[in-house]
């Protein structure tokens, strides 16, 4: 039925009221993608290759045994698995160009902080490698760094290039931008643990960052890892509201922070890693 779910389909050529192009033709327009394998005798060989050409993926010809039809659907399961992991990867680096390109844009939006997201993304993806992270987490590292800020598509830039501190209206807006952006990150499924990476990316391990107030290792690893990045790419770059800091300067704030807004451990190898 048009509701049922299906991996793939295994029908004879000769069917009651139809042959199998015609089958194979409905199929294809119901369930696009979907493999039919058809069993025919050797007279109706013309017949499936015809099929082949409507939306059949494969036949077998009668007589058989059961040991080719199961090669045969296995081949064809491997070949639709593949398609779809192929068309998911595609359509996930389209959407997250398209998640990258906004990010790109709000830094662009404070013009002493373009490209920030990505040498946040490089510092991090740096200390991931000290780290030992796995292959899959320094994937999400890096997405989740690159977007981290796209949240703050909803400050307004009176309040992003704004020379002097913020009052407590304007720094409730920025708060709100690590929220913002993991809900608009958390639009893809797929992105759901990188959506939290950057929700918690502003937490501090002594409890009292925001948006939720996270202690210690209650905080995502990766948010952790961002959060030094972040924190020592801002302070080595000019601001509205300050100057550059030297490289020392921030390494020596960076200690003061350790294990109180940053993760000790994680403080001592980027420390290590940007000093040797």
């Amino acid at each position: 039925t048009r509701s049922s779910a299906f991996d793939l389909i295994l029908s004879d050529v000769k069917l009651p009221g139809m042959d199998g192009i015609a089958f194979s033709r409905i199929v294809t327009e119901t369930h696009p993608g979907l493999p039919v394998v058809l069993l025919t005798g050797f007279g109706h060989v013309d017949l499936a290759r015809s099929a082949l050409q409507h939306g059949a993926c494969d036949f077998v010809t009668k007589p058989f045994n059961l040991d080719s039809v199961s090669i045969v659907v296995e081949r064809n399961l491997e070949r639709r698995r593949l398609e779809m992991q192929r068309l998911m990867d595609h359509d996930n680096q389209v959407m997250f160009k398209t998640i990258e390109a906004l990010a790109a844009a709000i830094d662009a939006r404070q013009s002493q902080t373009a490209q920030h997201s990505r040498r946040v993304a490089v510092l991090a993806n740096g200390l991931g490698q000290k780290l030992g992270i796995t292959p899959n987490e320094a994937r999400c590292l890096e997405l989740a760094a690159h977007v981290h800020d796209v949240g703050k598509i909803g400050v307004p830039d009176s309040i992003l290039n704004k020379e002097g501190p913020l009052n407590q209206e304007e720094w409730g807006l920025m708060r709100n931008h690590s929220i913002q952006g993991a809900e608009i990150v958390g639009q893809v499924e797929e992105l759901a643990y990188v959506a939290d990476v950057v929700r918690h990316h502003h937490e501090r391990v002594d409890g009292t960052g925001y948006p939720v107030g996270l202690r210690g290792e209650s905080i995502p690893p990766l948010s952790r890892i961002i959060s030094i990045a972040d924190a020592f790419e801002c302070m080595t770059s000019d601001r509205p509201y300050r100057k550059r800091l030297s490289s020392d300067t921030a390494f020596q704030r960076l200690k003061e922070g350790s294990d109180s807004q940053f993760d000790a451990r994680f403080t001592q190898m980027f420390l290590e890693m940007q000093t040797h």
